[in-house]
């Protein structure tokens, strides 16, 4: 009988402590000792608080800060090239996008750039993206193909229907019938 009980309210326990948990860090600024860990070069705490400014788990998304975070991870001088390439891939985002700041083609595509020289094969979609909308390049089809090539033969798995579809879009696809 007490098995029982203990059982139904299990669940029930860690559904309040997940909440618990969640409201924790929901709070409107990051924890006082990770920040300063960030704040002393830490790149893995620099990285944590980007996320959490970037997803909103501190109540509401700060890009501004996000940005900022990201671009400390960007350039942390020991952080390792995986650390570093997903930092960039992110900032490159928001410099395309405007989020955080200013919206900034250039400045996206250096990032992407450099994430994808740090081999973060999302970058090659992202340059491949700007390539074919003509975002602060000249409209590319050909140089958006290129990326979206290389991100398939590095198994990026959206990358073969982009490049299907560019093929079909430049008249490169084989006809059926």
């Amino acid at each position: 009988m007490t098995q029982s009980i203990i059982y139904r309210i299990l669940p029930a326990l860690a559904f309040l402590l997940v909440v618990f948990i969640e409201t924790s860090f929901a709070s409107n600024t990051c924890d006082p000792r990770l920040v300063h860990r960030a704040k002393t070069g830490d790149v893995n705490a620099q990285s944590y608080i980007a996320h959490i400014y970037s997803s909103g788990k501190t109540g509401e998304q700060d890009y501004k800060k996000a940005r900022y975070w990201y671009q400390k991870v960007a350039t942390h001088k020991t952080a390792d090239a995986k650390i570093k390439g997903h930092a960039n891939l992110l900032l490159g985002l928001m410099y395309n996008s405007g989020k955080g700041g200013t919206q900034n083609y250039e400045q996206a595509m250096k990032c992407f750039r450099t994430a994808a020289k740090q081999g973060y094969y999302d970058a090659h979609i992202s340059i491949g993206n700007m390539y074919a909308q003509g975002q602060g390049v000249k409209k590319d089809y050909e140089k958006a193909l290129f990326w979206w090539k290389l991100a398939a033969e590095n198994g990026h798995p959206k990358a073969p229907k982009l490049v299907y579809l560019m093929q079909k879009e430049m008249g490169q696809t084989k006809k059926s019938g």
